[in-house]
């Protein structure tokens, strides 16, 4: 009979590591249910608390925490995880988080100033009401209300080598892809690169705009439920990207550590051309040309993108 077993703080660790003694053993079809922390540990609790990062690192340790590792009985490097998101709760604990601007990060500037001069950093901290989160402006008395779309922003397993920081990505372990899809009512298929395959997970935003531009989405602790299963080889159409699938749509990480989101799209595709003709029987010019006229593609961070196709275009495709 499956479980249910939750997982504290406590558990945080600021790296995907397959040398990290796992912090619970599961069999496959259990449910997890982790609490996970802030991007930056409870560093920022009101506007005046502004993002430095040397003073992140000495207070806490390190910057976005996820919890893990979590043993999956059974699973063998060369299997996959399936992890079934059933609920994200955001602001778990202080019904709130924040967003920021910090100084030298973003898209729209650098330590140079791309936009303007550099900017200062400055925080703001956001309650939640109604569904929505309430952000203070620049102008007295006033304020943004922004619906609540809360998700996963980092998910990931254990790398074949060496360990990797809690804030990097790749195709080869996922990790902190900030995709605004990965939320309640996906599935996020994941290699195992060793046994049990070492899930984590964290870094859950209450909202997010394509491209987290200025570095900093909503930041909130969460709570994170999941359905955590095993599957075999044999039994997935896998190539090289992690996916996310839902029963709207498939949909393939694309990721680029060297910072080209460009490159990024191209490996998603790429990935769901081939599973279109694995899947679908699509061959590879329809897939392609499908795609060029009914793909989609989700923006998470500068790094990463969800390249996805509806279910229903396949379907009538098909007929």
């Amino acid at each position: 009979m499956s479980k249910t077993v939750r997982l504290g703080m406590d558990v945080m660790k600021f790296a995907y590591d397959k040398e990290q003694e796992p912090v619970v053993r599961i069999d496959s079809g259990d449910t997890v249910v982790m609490e996970t922390e802030d991007a930056n540990v409870s560093h920022f609790l009101k506007d005046t608390d502004l993002w430095v990062f040397k003073d992140v690192y000495a207070d806490a340790g390190g910057c976005n925490p996820i919890d893990g590792p979590v043993y999956v009985n059974g699973a063998r490097a060369g299997d996959f995880l399936k992890v079934d998101l059933i609920s994200v709760t955001p602001g778990f604990i202080r019904n709130g988080g924040y967003t920021s601007v910090q100084s030298g990060v973003g898209t729209l500037e650098d330590v140079l100033g791309t936009i303007c001069q550099p900017l200062e950093s400055r925080t703001r901290i956001c309650n939640f009401e109604d569904g929505k989160l309430i952000m203070k402006t620049d102008n007295p008395g006033e304020c943004l209300k922004v619906p609540l779309n809360p998700f996963v922003g980092s998910i990931g397993v254990a790398p074949r080598e060496d360990r990797r920081t809690s804030f990097k990505q790749d195709m080869e372990w996922c990790g902190n892809v900030d995709l605004p899809d990965i939320r309640p009512g996906v599935s996020v298929i994941l290699p195992c690169n060793v046994d049990g395959g070492y899930l984590y997970m964290g870094d859950v935003h209450g909202a997010q705009g394509d491209g987290e531009i200025t570095g900093c989405a909503l930041e909130c602790q969460g709570l994170i439920e999941a359905r955590v299963s095993v599957l075999k080889r044999d039994t997935v159409v896998y190539f090289n990207c992690p996916q996310v699938n839902c029963d709207e749509w498939i949909g393939s990480i694309g990721v680029d550590a060297g910072g080209n989101l460009s490159n990024a799209m191209k490996r998603g595709y790429t990935d769901l051309v081939r599973r279109l003709e694995a899947e679908y029987g699509i061959p590879v010019y329809d897939g392609y040309m499908l795609l060029n006229l009914a793909g989609r593609v989700r923006i998470g961070n500068e790094l990463t993108c969800l390249c996805k196709i509806d279910r229903e275009v396949l379907k009538k495709y098909s007929l």
